[in-house]
């Protein structure tokens, strides 16, 4: 317990000793200090956020409207064009002399 409360204090009289030299070291000491605690946040509330803004059953509401989508799919009739105009390009491009 004693070298915790040895090693705060010494951290404690780090950051007087730079505030007293300026405000720049001030800043400083302020941004890297808030920087781990706004990670921490972040994270917490991101965590939060995906777990509880979604009820459960969305979860297999998705799972089924992809299912839905598969079959969809397999019905419909394929509309892509066929690869003819590939054809038609190259027989437009001159041929090289042999």
């Amino acid at each position: 317990m004693e070298r915790i409360s040895s090693f705060f204090s010494s951290i404690w009289e780090t950051i007087l000793i730079k505030h007293q030299e300026g405000l720049f070291n001030t800043v400083c000491l302020a941004v890297l200090l808030g920087l781990p605690l706004l990670v921490v946040l972040t994270l917490i509330f991101i965590c939060c956020h995906c777990c509880c803004s979604r009820p459960a059953k969305s979860c297999q509401q998705s799972e089924q409207n992809k299912r839905k989508k598969k079959k969809k799919k397999k019905d419909e009739e394929d509309l892509w064009i066929s690869a003819q105009p590939k054809l038609l390009q190259m027989e437009k491009r001159p041929s090289l002399p042999v």
